[in-house]
């Protein structure tokens, strides 16, 4: 099955890569061939991840003028998490074009050297201010594996800084979490929508990614794990749509997503690359136009124009599966591949098309202006999380087996996890870091690869371990190009519900909508036996052990501590 690319030109709406490159195209190595750097892990702590008084939220910015000035744009967010986490929030300054060496140092030295290398007081949950010219994509990605990160980047065309944008997202935000108890949505109304343009990519991915997360979710929902008040998927069925059809479901996504409070939205589709003549009319139309949305084989997309003063997602999360989707690189982890395609003469055209797809030298990298425009809308979402390269078939084809034959695991899982932490009501860093945490894991499995290549030299040229090698490399590449767009503790205003109880009274309405949670949920747990295993947490028990020895999950856990100390600290308040 070829490696399909879901990125399309600007002008024609035709894909960059139409057949695809063989599988045995990611065989070639990358050049150079260095081994993966060592990855850093997230602290496993044993405070609730949720919980920001254990957690801490601090802020990254550039160094100098540009880095005052947005941290006086958030100032009330500052205010507002300051009071949350009843501490002081660590601001940290950085340089620009920081590399992934450069950004390790920094976590080993700076982030923890702020607070005298005391655990309890490092801030987990860090929000970047600035685009990646300011804050570099590869600091944020390496950071990513040590804490829960988010971008809030706001430009004009002209990639200068848009301090309107940075105001309206936290007046957005907070408005947002000023909502009381009985003002919280009951629960999110979650959305597949899959822009199904007649390419091979599109097909795939509907089959592989699409209708599995909707399997998934389903079944998860009849057992009370994934509290959606609404499951509803557009763009599925089988069949060939008519251009027609593709702006029916692109109109109908517009109008669900307007009325979806606290909504939850997974997008695939093409992204908008570079136009097939072969040049941006100017920089500021390719800021306007790289990653948005194709929604069919003509010329029909979703920009950021097109979000300008609609309600889109009022409160929720974003996962927008597309090339560029979040933001454009300054060099794409993909152009040693490519280039080395095309030095070899393997796949030779095909390779060649998409190298002219991608960022040139001295181009300044940015985040895309849809989820942008997203974000700065008062009507839009909280979080966006997205891809800063290009985004390939290859994050969920599940083919190729690890060394030893053991059976790969399904891939689509790593959307399906981050799905469901977020529809939990699970903040949205905790969410992202579903995804991250794939990476570890396979980062991981490469370097141990490679360093056992390194002791035995020629021990690993046989053809099943380059497979697995080119396979990891490609995954490994894939997963790191993952970022959350806005405060990483920001969440979905929805109401924590027990677990075991459906959500929503019928049928989803309309379309292919998958039912209700339905009379086989389960009944509500016993209070007395949720009190008992919230104290034991906080008599200091591990989560994990804690929520094992009382038929629990973790998140399960979390909910009843969160909800015990909310309304323990009301009743306090009300004796006060």
């Amino acid at each position: 099955m070829p490696l399909h690319l879901f990125l399309a030109h600007a002008d024609t709406q035709e894909p960059v890569l139409a057949g695809g490159l063989p599988k045995d195209a990611v065989h070639a190595p990358p050049r150079p061939a260095t081994p993966p750097r060592k990855p850093t892990h997230l602290a496993e702590r044993s405070g609730l991840p949720d919980a920001l008084p254990a957690q801490r939220w601090g802020v990254v910015v550039p160094r100098g003028d540009a880095g005052k000035r947005l941290l006086d744009r958030i100032a009330p967010l500052r205010d507002k998490r300051g009071e949350d986490q009843r501490a002081e929030v660590q601001i940290y300054e950085v340089d620009p074009g920081m590399d992934p060496e450069a950004a390790n140092r920094w976590i080993g030295e700076e982030y923890r050297d702020r607070v005298g290398r005391q655990l309890a007081d490092l801030p987990r949950y860090l929000l970047i201010l600035g685009g990646p010219d300011l804050v570099s994509w590869d600091f944020q990605q390496m950071l990513g594996g040590e804490a829960f990160v988010g971008r809030l980047a706001f430009t004009d065309e002209r990639g200068e800084i848009d301090e309107q944008g940075y105001e309206a997202y936290v007046d957005k935000l907070l408005r947002w979490e000023k909502r009381g108890e009985g003002e919280l949505v009951e629960g999110a109304r979650a959305i597949l929508y899959t822009a199904r343009d007649g390419t091979g990519a599109i097909a795939e991915g509907h089959e592989r990614l699409v209708t599995p997360l909707r399997s998934a979710a389903e079944a998860l929902r009849r057992r009370g794990r994934f509290p959606a008040a609404e499951l509803v998927e557009i763009g599925g069925g089988e069949g060939r749509f008519s251009d027609d059809d593709l702006l029916d479901h692109a109109h109908d996504l517009l109008a669900r997503a307007e009325r979806a409070e606290a909504g939850l939205l997974f997008s695939m589709s093409h992204g908008l690359g570079l136009p097939a003549s072969g040049r941006w009319a100017s920089p500021e139309e390719q800021r306007r136009m790289q990653g948005a949305m194709k929604i069919s084989r003509s010329n029909d997309r979703i920009a950021a124009k097109d979000l300008r003063g609609r309600r889109f997602l009022p409160g929720g999360l974003w996962l927008f599966f597309a090339c560029f989707g979040a933001g454009t690189p300054a060099r794409s982890a993909y152009l040693p591949w490519l280039e080395q395609l095309a030095a070899l003469g393997l796949h030779d055209g095909p390779a060649q098309s998409v190298l002219s797809a991608l960022p040139r030298d001295g181009e300044r990298p940015f985040v895309a202006a849809l989820p942008q425009q997203a974000l700065a809308n008062p009507d839009g979402p909280l979080g966006v999380i997205g891809h800063v390269d290009l985004s390939w078939t290859w994050s969920f084809q599940d083919e190729v087996a690890t060394v030893g034959g053991a059976a790969p695991r399904p891939r689509h899982e790593r959307f399906q996890e981050a799905l469901r932490s977020a529809v939990n009501g699970h903040r949205f860093g905790v969410a992202h870091h579903e995804i991250a945490s794939f990476f570890g894991e396979i980062n991981r499995n490469l370097t141990a690869m490679y360093e056992k290549d390194a002791a035995s030299p020629g021990g690993g040229d046989d053809g099943a371990r380059r497979v697995r090698r080119a396979d990891l490399w490609m995954q490994r590449q894939d997963l790191a190009a993952y970022v959350l767009l806005g405060d990483p503790a920001a969440r979905l205003p929805v109401a924590r519900v027990p677990p075991g109880v459906a959500v929503g009274g019928g049928a989803a309405e309309g379309g292919s909508a998958a039912g209700a949670a339905g009379a086989g949920a389960a009944a509500a747990r016993d209070p007395l036996a949720m009190e008992a295993a919230v104290l034991a947490y906080l008599r200091g028990g591990e989560a994990e052990s804690v929520a094992a020895q009382h038929g629990a999950s973790r998140a399960e856990l979390e909910g009843w501590v969160e909800t015990y100390q909310a309304w323990g600290r009301r009743g306090l308040a009300a004796r006060g």
